[in-house]
């Protein structure tokens, strides 16, 4: 483990994502306000800035080419964010008439996934194709709102669709549009929260046999599956999220002792490797 550090005079940092050479980003504080920060592969930790009349701002995804993405905030609210060594910090242009935006997610292609919308209202899932062009992605039937929180180089976004019938996780595709993933057996609530080149789907469940979320995994030919099923039995694991999974299909998890744990207990992290991965 190598700690990355924190912004001077700050007493807090965080590192949310690593692209495959080995850059990552995050935030970082300083008295009062948060900045996006990058952490280069040699050594350099970098304050990305904010946009102009902005006071804040936490950078959320990075990829291969050095893109970052995140989101800025000040007095007019919060504005998603494209950053670029050579152009520096750009506002994504939001949905037409909304006053909220933020990016969570930029594959190597330069697609950006996010959410946009009203900051006390609904909100839609969004791709950004650049930083001018945003293009709604809807929701699910009968649902008012969605938020997307992952895509990958094949251009597939996955989220949450809410409404009235509760959240719903979905994949999104640009030749068939937002998929429904359902729920582990006897769930109201699921959200996907990351998905890899090979279009598996990690996330969060409610079922009905436990008080507790369950971490899921989904892929196209077999579902969603409970992924406290695929670890031995002896581990004495309750995996309640699923957070990130790479083409290798590891997957980062959070969870806790199954006989203690609750929402106000310390939960741990854990990587999960396939067999033979």
């Amino acid at each position: 483990m190598q700690l990355l550090g924190s912004r001077p005079g700050g007493d807090f940092s965080e590192a949310v994502s690593i692209n495959e050479l080995g850059d990552v980003v995050g935030s970082s504080n300083s008295k009062a306000h948060l900045r996006a920060l990058l952490w280069t592969r040699d050594g350099e930790m970098r304050d990305l800035g904010t946009p102009p009349g902005d006071s804040g701002a936490t950078a959320t995804s990075i990829n291969r080419s050095g893109q970052v993405v995140g989101s800025s905030f000040g007095p007019h609210g919060v504005s998603a964010f494209l950053w670029t060594k050579n152009n520096g910090m750009q506002s994504l242009t939001p949905l037409a008439g909304s006053d909220f935006s933020e990016a969570t997610s930029i594959n190597n292609r330069g697609l950006i996934a996010g959410t946009s919308g009203f900051a006390h209202g609904d909100h839609r899932a969004v791709l950004w194709e650049n930083a001018a062009s945003v293009r709604a992605l809807g929701s699910l039937p009968g649902d008012s709102g969605s938020e997307s929180y992952a895509i990958n180089d094949s251009g597939q976004v996955v989220g949450a669709s809410s409404g009235t019938s509760g959240i719903h996780a979905f994949i999104w595709t640009d030749k068939g549009g937002m998929r429904n993933l359902g729920s582990l057996p006897g769930g109201d609530f699921s959200m996907a929260l990351g998905i890899n080149n090979r279009g598996q789907v990690v996330g969060i469940s409610t079922e009905a046999r436990a008080a507790s979320p369950h971490a899921f995994i989904w892929n196209a030919s077999g579902g969603m599956r409970d992924l406290n099923d695929l670890i031995p039995a002896a581990s004495q694991i309750l995996l309640v999220s699923a957070v990130g999974i790479n083409d290798r299909g590891q997957i980062i998890a959070f969870g806790g002792d199954p006989d203690t744990y609750d929402h106000d207990t310390p939960i741990s992290v854990y990587l999960l490797t396939p067999k033979g991965g």
